[in-house]
């Protein structure tokens, strides 16, 4: 995804080169949604843009997904110039990973392996979900942030995205207010395994 026909064609060719089954232009959520799901793993690639409230609404529209394969799939922003601003704005979205120059086949298959049969938390709060974002704030507070303020609260889940039996809930926890969206686990603790291919 991304607006620069010549990034958005190399990443295409990096995807081919790493033997992704399947590469496919972002046409909306719902066109994501009613894919047929034709390999083992699902990732979002994008292209950093000029135009980055684009960006933002379509990874808002993927994380709010009701489709469990896409609202946990990695979302991986390839940035050819990088600034400090530039990283914290893609961070900020809840990108899983961003790739900088040069982007050879070998670096990004060993970075993509990352999100694929390790245990992951995302965060949820009323506006976001996402990787945490903490670390990357200069003036995090951990006592802070784990204490929300009233009335507020976050979601935290612990997971796996396997490329054999989908994404695996391993643990969800609400500290505080819970969020506006509900939990992916039952009320009785079930953890749920969806295929991801």
């Amino acid at each position: 995804m991304g607006t620069n026909p010549n990034s958005v064609a190399l990443i295409g060719d990096i995807a081919t080169d790493l033997g992704f089954k399947s590469v496919r232009p972002f046409l909306g959520l719902g066109e994501v949604e009613r894919q047929p799901k034709v390999s083992s793993a699902s990732f979002f690639l994008f292209d950093y843009a000029a135009n980055f409230d684009t960006t933002r609404a379509q990874i808002k529209s993927i994380r709010e997904s009701d489709d469990i394969l896409v609202r946990f799939a990695p979302l991986i922003c390839f940035v050819e110039t990088p600034s400090k601003a530039i990283i914290l704005e893609c961070v900020d979205v809840g990108f899983d990973d961003i790739l900088t120059l040069p982007w050879s086949v070998d670096k990004i298959r060993k970075r993509l392996s990352k999100q694929i049969d390790v245990k992951h938390t995302f965060f949820e709060t009323n506006s976001y979900f996402g990787p945490d974002r903490r670390r990357f704030n200069e003036n995090y507070d951990q006592h802070k942030y784990n204490t929300p303020s009233p009335g507020s609260g976050y979601r935290r889940y612990g997971f796996v995205r396997n490329s054999f039996s989908g994404v695996q809930i391993m643990s969800e926890k609400v500290v505080g207010k819970p969020p506006k969206r509900h939990g992916i686990t039952s009320k009785a603790g079930v953890q749920h395994r969806v295929n991801i291919g």
